[in-house]
């Protein structure tokens, strides 16, 4: 019985990791500098939500085997045999392709921020009835776009994150 598991692209969650870990040095020197009150929070309010969807995403696994698919999450774990299955739907919207797995017990969201992307999509094709599956679905296994938009705005955020702890640094030595 073979297991394949399929996480988060390492491209997407290296930066995501840098952007969360300078955002709390923002935080940090906030904390430590003589500044605003608003200023504090402003760090804290984009740092918080930063290192939760970091950890999401480094904790988000697509487990694949002969039984049925699970999608791990941080807090939760959702778990669908094949048959469970009744329908498989796609949608792309510019460079980001989502799978749409209805169930018996509720649906699955999949989306191309997984690595191996076309082989996720093709393995779950071949494991469910042709007949539930759109043709879109198909299209999207054999090929899929690879999504670096998002891989890019978090660089760019890393930059102008470390710009700005820069320009504190040196309000600070003044």
């Amino acid at each position: 019985m073979s297991q394949r598991v399929y996480t988060i692209r390492r491209a997407f969650l290296i930066p995501l990791g840098v952007d969360a870990l300078l955002l709390f040095c923002l935080f940090a020197l906030s904390l430590s500098s003589p500044g605003s009150m608003t200023e504090r929070l402003v760090f804290a309010i984009f740092f918080f939500p930063s290192l939760y969807l970091f950890l999401e995403c480094l904790f988000r696994r697509v487990t694949v085997d002969e039984r049925g698919i699970a999608v791990r999450r941080f807090w939760r774990e959702k778990r669908v045999s094949w048959e469970e299955i009744t329908h498989i739907g796609g949608l792309s919207l510019h460079k980001k392709v989502y799978l749409l797995l209805t169930t018996v017990k509720g649906f699955l969201i999949v989306s191309n921020a997984y690595g191996e992307f076309s082989d996720l999509a093709a393995e779950i094709v071949s494991h469910v009835d042709l007949t539930n599956v759109e043709e879109e679905v198909r299209l999207l296994a054999m090929r899929s776009p690879s999504g670096v938009a998002h891989i890019a705005m978090a660089w760019i955020a890393a930059v102008f994150m470390v710009g700005i702890i820069l320009i504190k640094m040196m309000s600070l030595m003044v």
